[in-house]
């Protein structure tokens, strides 16, 4: 299956779900998440806004704050992703996509090598940890920046398959969480 049709497979099968069957995947993958030492034991921890189709990484992005951790999260700029600073959720606005977007200040890309987690979603991702996105490359124009993090994809269980198409240029994850 090529990547167009396997993105459509999944945005079938999301269809299929209910939002609490979703919600109820999102708190588990969390808890195993928060569960995990990686997470504790980061510093600089980017995670993202989720789409209401993506698994719901907000209680981690409440307990990275909480704690004290610095957490960033992508901005949509052009055919790019930067990254700004989190500062709390009353500080959010609706940008690109109808993500809410952080309105703390810009991480310089200089700066990228802090990141020591990445918490990053997917259309789909496999047993060789290759990741399938949504087909805009943001992610793939970012991933290869971010030198010094440990590389987390997230995704349902459905989202999870044996073998997905892949690039030489694609940048695998270190750990897929489902």
């Amino acid at each position: 299956m090529d990547k167009k049709a396997l993105r459509a497979e999944i945005r079938r099968c999301k269809a299929n779900c209910s939002t609490l069957e979703l919600q109820c995947q999102s708190n588990k993958i969390c808890e195993w998440i928060l569960d995990d030492g990686v997470f504790w034991a980061s510093h600089y921890i980017l995670l993202y806004s989720p789409l209401p189709d993506e698994v719901d990484v907000s209680p981690l992005i409440s307990a990275a704050f909480n704690a004290g951790k610095t957490v960033v999260l992508p901005v949509v700029d052009g055919d790019n992703l930067i990254l700004k600073h989190f500062n709390g959720f009353s500080e959010m606005k609706v940008g690109t996509y109808n993500i809410l977007e952080p309105t703390g200040q810009l991480l310089s890309i200089s700066d990228y090598h802090k990141i020591d987690l990445a918490i990053i979603p997917g259309m789909a991702f496999d047993h060789h940890r290759q990741r399938l996105g949504r087909g805009k490359g943001y992610y793939d124009r970012l991933l290869p920046l971010l030198h010094n993090a440990y590389k987390m994809g997230v995704c349902f269980d459905f989202q999870f398959l044996e073998v997905i198409p892949s690039e030489e240029r694609d940048v695998m994850m270190d750990e897929v969480i489902k």
